[in-house]
């Protein structure tokens, strides 16, 4: 199943294509690790909040 990514807001989205280059790095490699493993990647990239919520 491929999962996607959805933003909290179009603020939000543009807000992290601006960080450093560094973690901005960090962040779309996890986010790719995350859409294509969804909840299967485990610990420690992704973790149970509750309420089916990841």
């Amino acid at each position: 199943m491929a999962w996607k990514i959805t933003y909290f807001s179009q603020k939000v989205e543009e807000d992290i294509y601006k960080f450093p280059p560094g973690i901005l790095a960090d962040f779309l490699h996890i986010a790719s690790l995350i859409e294509e493993f969804g909840t299967n990647l485990g610990s420690p990239y992704t973790k149970a909040f509750g309420n089916g919520l990841f």
